[in-house]
Order: C-alpha cells, then sequence, then structure tokens
C-alpha cells in the first residue's frame, strides 16, 4: 500500500470515530448544561424486534402553530406553569432569542394547533426484564398520582435531550430497583 492510501484510509477512519464522539460529547454538553424542565406524561411498553424493550413516553406534544405546514421544522418554545411543570407552548419558524426551545418536525396540522414529533424524548430504553414491571409502575403512577411522576430533560441551544422519568423524585431504574 503506498503512503497516499495509508494517509487516505487513516483520514477517513478517523472521520468516522469522530462523528459518534462528537454526538456523545454533544448530547453530554445538553445534559450538564442545559435547562431543566419537568414534562408531566404517561407510558405504554411497546416492543420493537429491532431494538427491544422500551416505555414509548406520551405527553403532550400539541402546540399552536400558526401557518405550520406538516413535515416543517419548527422551533418549540417551552414556558413553565405557575405547578413547576413545562409544557410545549407554540412553534415558530424563526430562531428565538432565548434558550428554552429545541427543533422538531410538525407531524399534523388542524386549524391553528399542529403535533409535533420529539424523537429524542419520546423512547426510554429498558432492560427486557424490567419493561413489563416498569410500564405498570408507570401507568399505575401516571392515572393514581399523577404528580409524583415526570419526565425530566435538558433543553440547550435548540436541541433537548431526555434526562430520566423521575417518580417520588426517584431516578426511575433507581426506583423500580427499590420497588422489588
Amino acid at each position: 500500500m503506498d503512503r497516499t492510501k495509508k494517509i487516505g484510509f487513516l483520514a477517513f477512519a478517523l472521520v468516522i470515530l469522530a462523528i459518534p464522539v462528537y454526538l456523545m460529547m454533544s448530547s453530554e454538553a445538553i445534559l450538564e448544561d442545559g435547562h431543566r424542565h419537568k414534562i408531566r406524561l404517561e407510558g405504554r411498553d411497546p416492543f420493537d424486534p429491532f431494538r427491544g424493550k422500551f416505555l414509548r413516553l406520551n405527553f403532550n406534544d400539541e402546540i399552536a402553530c400558526i401557518d405550520c405546514s406538516e413535515g416543517e421544522e419548527v422551533y418549540v418554545l417551552l414556558e413553565k406553569g405557575e405547578d413547576g411543570y413545562s409544557f410545549f407552548s407554540e412553534g415558530v419558524k424563526e430562531k428565538p432569542t432565548h434558550s428554552d426551545y429545541f427543533k422538531a418536525t410538525v407531524e399534523r396540522v388542524y386549524l391553528d394547533r399542529a403535533r409535533v414529533k420529539i424523537d429524542t424524548l419520546t423512547k426510554y430504553f429498558i432492560n427486557e426484564d424490567k419493561a413489563k414491571k416498569a410500564e405498570d409502575i408507570l401507568q399505575s403512577y401516571t392515572r393514581q398520582k399523577p404528580d409524583e411522576v415526570y419526565l425530566a430533560i435538558r433543553v440547550l441551544d435548540g436541541e433537548a435531550r431526555l434526562e430520566d422519568i423521575f417518580i417520588e423524585e426517584t431516578p426511575f431504574l433507581e426506583f423500580l430497583d427499590e420497588w422489588e
């Protein structure tokens, strides 16, 4: 192998390695430095044969959005209510000046309301041995004690990441271990 092929291969390998490292560091920065929001939720336990067990996290993903079109990217603004929980208030096309927003894709539009697709916040992967019990606990709490369960997210510079699910202020996996 001549020298230019080796250099080309090495450069390509570095680029391939740099991409996942960048994505991990970006997510960690959002989780460490992002503004924290509590979102009310409810859960289901779907199964995907390629990705395994996960809890599908459901929350109110309907926003006010004037002149939105399906498939369009919008900036979703977050607001904190008096009860301490945040909600997705509206979708705008221009990038906001404050930092409590993230990008999402408009899924459906009806009148001046839109439903948005937020892939980074809707799935909580879990060991399949714990998935059924986790779903049962989550369902029970969302019905009987909705103020004791919430989704914590972090938002920074237009990106949102799931921090964890909390039940009675305890991280979800820790709560599951104590429940046994």
